[in-house]
């Protein structure tokens, strides 16, 4: 959990990262996940922020572990759930975290069966 913590929080372009288990509704399978949030810059290319991020995360972790990564910047909807959790590891831009807290906040469009990914779906790691 420290390496990481500190290799999450040496990543530029990471704003803030969460680690919590996450399930499926349905599936019953829960999974440790890293959900980040990328500083604008590093959107310029999901696809090569993504790999940077695995990579990161990959080499943090023992041999054999492994958890799903999320750009929560690809699914903002799921941010005040992962919020709620907790799980809060890394946080290299305040400020960024914050503008994302507000806008989830202040989005009143809630897609039928949101609700279903609270509970006990998500818990802190």
């Amino acid at each position: 959990m420290e390496a990481l913590t500190r290799a999450l929080s040496a990543t530029s372009d990471i704003a803030f990262a969460h680690l919590v288990d996450a399930g499926v509704v349905g599936q019953g399978e829960m999974h440790a996940t890293v959900f980040v949030w990328l500083n604008s810059e590093a959107l310029r290319s999901l696809r090569a922020a993504l790999n940077q991020v695995s990579s990161v995360v990959a080499a943090a972790l023992p041999d054999g572990m492994a958890v799903d990564v999320i750009i929560l910047n690809s699914a903002p909807e799921l941010l005040e759930q992962v919020e709620a959790v907790g799980g809060l590891i890394a946080e290299n831009d305040p400020e960024e975290r914050q503008r994302a807290l507000d806008a989830a906040a202040s989005d009143p469009g809630e897609e039928p069966g949101e609700e279903g990914r609270t509970g006990s779906w998500w818990w802190p790691f």
